[in-house]
């Protein structure tokens, strides 16, 4: 890739922002509770790998792009289902007499 030289260090720049992101969200994930890990280990997670994102870009790795891109979509699925199981556990159960009506009736 041809990446100007001005664009490259604001892409260093970029990564540098990025690993306070990442020291800061460490942070947190250690004061979560046990049970409740998973969402701040995703987020140190896509921190991380947008570091790997700016540093790729800075140094015009199409690889690095690529294998970072892969990772940050799985991240994205990985949170995307979390939100949509956290959804169906949420909706309340059907009161009694409500609902279907079986066939016989």
């Amino acid at each position: 890739m041809d990446i100007p030289d001005w664009a490259r260090w604001a892409f260093c720049v970029l990564a540098a922002v990025q690993l306070i992101f990442v020291y800061r969200d460490v942070r947190l994930l250690r004061r979560a509770e046990p049970g409740r890990r998973t969402d701040p280990w995703l987020t140190v997670a896509d921190s991380a790998v947008g570091v790997v994102l700016s540093v790729g870009l800075a140094l015009g790795s199409f690889d690095v792009l690529a294998g970072a891109g892969a990772v940050l979509l799985a991240i994205g699925a990985c949170r995307g289902i979390r939100a949509l199981l956290a959804r169906r556990s949420a909706k309340p159960a059907p009161a009694p007499g409500e609902g279907a009506v079986p066939a016989g009736d």
